[in-house]
């Protein structure tokens, strides 16, 4: 079978050598290690694409620097696509068209929930499977949390507080880009929100820049609310110095906190401090089996490829709620913190406007 790796940069394949990361770390090493052989590649760069060539152990004539080429001439029947986001659409579509049984594709879905929609319209006509790469749902730890959550464990969930906290938007707010770490890195994160509390209801937010008056965020905040009556309170980005994802998930029973590389849980017990009281501490967290994100993503793309998968773990349809909620929180920004009711209308959505783009950066 031919498999087809588009885009050869850091998440396709080069933060394999960073040392500190769990491997398998990027498409590359999480199909190898699944024993999905990519074939084919595709890169603009061509230093970059011979450097994987190598590595992957490629023969020439299947590297390409224009993904039209490598569709046209050894149609893939699994495309991964690991490309800028603004190319997502046009390339899946395309990988659709040409055959392509299985598509993982690279978060965000797309820079615009029109992107979106043409993947999925294409791949249900196309009968093209699609992994969207929001990889923490292949994670025990966050399976884990789930069946907590769903067992009653902590009671009945009442607010959450989640965080993807980073540097400042560092980019040149390109409208192809889609927005700035609300949508580059909290993708994940509100991904994870719809996974473990289901599906969100209304959000009202609002973003701020440093020092621009135009241009995508540097941070935005959120307040979330769930069909079933959570509250969720979001931030994203913050001009912080340092990196944190993280999940404070408070019920009537205890809570739950889950980032990356940790978790905890704390339960409520008769207070040592207050007569008549209960406080909340920590107690164990159950045990898990410890895997790797993406060589479960892949073994799914795997069976997939087999024809023995209906539906993904992580699909177009997951990809698009997850651009829908993020781009309703800049549209609430936008129209002064009006709550916006999800789903939202795909055309009310004009990214140029709310970010002010027409101005020159």
């Amino acid at each position: 079978m031919n498999i087809a790796l588009i885009g050869c940069g850091r998440i396709g394949f080069l933060l394999e050598n960073d040392p500190l990361r769990y491997k398998p770390c990027t498409h590359f090493g999480g199909a190898s290690s699944a024993g999905v052989k990519i074939t084919h590649a595709c890169d603009i760069n061509r230093d970059r694409l011979d450097r994987f060539g190598t590595t992957a152990g490629i023969p020439g004539k299947n590297l390409f620097e224009d993904y039209r080429e490598l569709l046209n001439a050894a149609p893939p029947d699994m495309a991964i696509i690991a490309t800028w986001t603004e190319s997502h659409d046009r390339i899946a579509v395309e990988a659709a068209r040409s055959g392509a049984a299985v598509i993982v594709l690279e978060k965000p879905m797309a820079s615009t929930l029109q992107g979106c929609g043409a993947i999925i319209d294409e791949c249900r006509k196309s009968k093209t499977a699609v992994i969207i790469s929001h990889e923490r749902r292949y994670d025990s730890r966050y399976r884990k949390t789930k069946g907590l959550i769903d067992a009653g464990k902590i009671g009945r969930v009442m607010t959450v507080h989640a965080s993807i906290l980073t540097g400042g938007y560092s980019g040149t707010s390109d409208p192809g880009e889609g927005g700035g770490p609300l949508l580059h890195d909290g993708t994940h994160l509100i991904d994870m929100i719809r996974f473990l509390f289901g599906e969100i209801d209304s959000v009202e937010g609002e973003f701020q820049r440093s020092g621009r008056a135009h241009g995508f965020e540097d941070r935005a905040c959120a307040w979330l609310k769930t069909r079933e009556g959570i509250d969720i309170f979001l931030e994203a980005g913050g001009n912080r110095k340092y990196f944190v994802f993280e999940l404070e998930i408070s019920g009537t029973l205890g809570k739950i906190i889950i980032g990356n590389g940790y978790e905890s849980l704390h339960l409520n017990r008769v207070s040592k401090h207050y007569t008549g009281f209960r406080d909340i501490t920590a107690a164990r967290f159950p045990k898990y089996r410890k895997n790797n994100c993406f060589h479960d993503l892949y073994r799914e793309a795997k069976t997939a490829l087999a024809g023995k998968t209906k539906r993904t773990t992580s699909s177009a349809a997951d990809g698009y709620r997850a651009l829908e909620v993020i781009h309703a929180i800049y549209l609430s920004s936008h129209m002064n913190r009006k709550t916006i009711k999800i789903p939202v209308d795909r055309e009310s959505i004009d990214l140029k406007k709310i970010f002010d783009l027409k101005k020159k950066l």
